[in-house]
């Protein structure tokens, strides 16, 4: 392995021997002291190997001397002693486990350790015999959960998620700009919808040299193949593990273009249909009367402004109502990154965040933010270094002591944890100290829908609490979240003055769009925060402002999207 190697690799290694470890029986305080060498590593803004150089490493949380020599070997190497010597003792199929969404360490490890399932081949004859039924702690729901997500997981592809999907498509789109030939470098599809998870992705531009883009876009460095060829498409399978399409079209179609590889599939249909009821016929390469005659357009406002409806921004195109509203001159003003003031759900150092409270500040205030709540987790969350009682008033006069240093108003706050019963993991004499209280659930997933209603009710009529965390749980591509009666919840967020989150985290993107669109509509207040545990995190607001806008939610509708003495108006309000 070259010295360049990304500290994405790296970490990516430095996780294989978290999860082995698991699988191993080593304790839960070295395999976590993995994963947060891991995560400081892959948020680091300084490349691996400049750490090396300048002695670093011990610099990054997490990271002791054990740690930083074995990062050493790896970004040398490619692997470590220790690591080789853990893959020696499992199959090398053994982490296909974890792909399964619901299938995590702990339910991987028994059924390795239970009968020896190290592969995803096993898993499926476990569940076919009936065996996988002599599992401890495995009950009936469980194991059907299991089945059909490897059902799931076997009928479609691996999708990847936004927040690695987006950067990797601006990646090619830059490279192609950097080509004189290729003008109008855009990319379409579900990523410019904001899908929270995509099976593929749509580059589209204008040239002259149609061969030539596509040469260049075949020679790429993360091409790993080329699966497709033609006089203005290719297709590449990339490194990442994802296809990635290239279309090139005269400048002129460059509008009919961007706007059918924009829309999903029922989108594009419904705009056909309402086309034809005014004897026009959309497609990729112009508007067709009913005299053949072909209008093309070299933007795709044109293409809407030609059927008589109103642009429709990318993130709508969803087949739902939005040609209605296009028809009617409805479509709402959308709430944009520009509009946000603040964020109301961040982490430090002083849980499982990687950065202090002035680095934290300093690098909200450069992204413009006028206000930044420090949530940092409570007591109940110990494997997230929960503060106590005597730590949250500490972190409380800490925060106090920089609380306009840098330009920037910072928070008292804590992210709380739902007890299972509904109750909080601070009582109400200590939320009552603090800013803001984001209430969020990290545990007992499994229990029923009607518990789980019971338990995010109970959250909401507490006075104290300002925001709902991540309301659903899912982590997607990952994990499924629990079910909940989404109509009774949101009604008595909207009625109690209990804003709903969309966190922004790429993991998450929760609410989803489709739910929250429903909470808005039931008059929810959402909040748009990025839960972020380290500076770079901070810029996951854009995702969170695209499902946002996804959900069809204006600015007016999002707390943090206010000015300070708003959002604390609104937490008086309910208090």
């Amino acid at each position: 392995m070259e010295a360049t190697v990304k500290n994405s690799d790296v970490a990516a290694r430095l996780n294989e021997i978290a999860a082995l470890m698991e699988f191993d029986g080593e304790p839960f305080f070295k395999i976590k002291a993995y994963e947060r060498a891991g995560r400081s590593l892959e948020d680091s803004q300084t490349p691996v190997q400049e750490l090396i150089d300048g002695n670093a490493l011990s610099d990054l949380p997490g990271v002791g001397k054990a740690i930083a020599q074995k990062i050493v070997d790896i970004n040398t190497t490619g692997t470590c002693k220790y690591l080789e010597e853990l893959r020696a003792k499992f199959p090398p199929t053994v982490l296909e486990l974890l792909r399964v969404p619901g299938i995590g360490a702990k339910t991987a490890v028994l059924l390795f350790r239970e009968l020896g399932v190290s592969s995803l081949d096993q898993l499926r004859r476990a569940l076919d015999d009936g065996s996988i039924a002599a599992v401890p702690r495995l009950g009936r729901k469980t194991v059907e959960n299991i089945r059909s997500r490897l059902d799931r997981l076997s009928a479609h592809p691996k999708r990847m998620r936004l927040g690695d999907a987006w950067p990797l498509a601006q990646l090619v789109v830059a490279e192609l700009e950097r080509f004189p030939d290729a003008k109008n470098v855009v990319a379409a599809g579900s990523v410019r919808r904001m899908e929270r998870s995509v099976r593929d992705i749509d580059v589209i531009c204008t040239s002259e040299q149609p061969q030539a883009v596509l040469d260049r876009f075949a020679a790429l460095d993360i091409a790993e193949r080329i699966s497709g060829r033609g006089p203005t498409k290719a297709t590449m399978w990339a490194s990442e593990g994802i296809s990635i399409d290239c279309r090139v079209v005269p400048h002129e179609c460059f509008g009919n273009l961007l706007q059918h590889f924009t829309g999903n599939k029922q989108h594009n249909v419904t705009l056909r249909e309402f086309a034809l009821r005014k004897g026009l016929s959309v497609s990729e390469y112009g508007i067709q009367d009913k005299d053949g005659a072909v209008r093309v357009c070299a933007d795709e406002a044109q293409v809407y402004e030609m059927l008589g409806l109103a642009f429709i921004p990318p993130e709508l195109r969803l087949g739902l109502d939005e040609i209605d509203l296009a028809r009617r001159r409805r479509i709402p003003e959308l709430v944009a990154l520009s509009d946000i003031r603040g964020d109301l759900h961040a982490h430090t150092n002083w849980s499982d965040g990687t950065r202090t409270i002035d680095e934290m500040a300093q690098a909200a205030a450069a992204r413009g933010r006028e206000y930044l709540s420090i949530s940092d987790h409570s007591p109940g969350r110990a494997v997230a270094n929960g503060l106590t009682l005597e730590r949250l008033r500490e972190q409380a006069r800490a925060i106090k002591a920089v609380r306009e240093k840098y330009g920037i108003r910072l928070l008292c706050s804590s992210e709380v944890d739902i007890r299972a019963d509904g109750t909080l993991d601070w009582p109400d004499e200590v939320l009552a100290e603090l800013d803001i209280v984001v209430a969020s659930i990290h545990s007992s997933f499994r229990a029923s829908a009607e518990q789980q209603t019971q338990r995010l009710l109970k959250a909401i009529e507490n006075p104290f609490v300002n925001i709902i965390g991540h309301p659903t749980g899912t982590l997607i591509e990952e994990r499924d979240g629990y079910e909940f009666d989404a109509e009774a919840v949101f009604a008595a967020a909207a009625r109690s003055g209990t804003a709903l989150e969309i966190n922004a985290n790429p993991a998450r993107l929760d609410l989803p769009a489709d739910l929250a669109r429903r909470a808005r509509l039931l008059g929810c207040t959402i909040s748009i925060d990025t839960d972020a545990h380290h500076t770079g995190d901070l810029d996951n607001m854009f995702y969170g402002v695209g499902t946002a806008r996804k959900a069809g939610i204006a600015k007016e509708a999002v707390l943090n999207a206010r000015p300070l003495r708003e959002v604390l108006e609104f937490v008086k309000q309910k208090r």
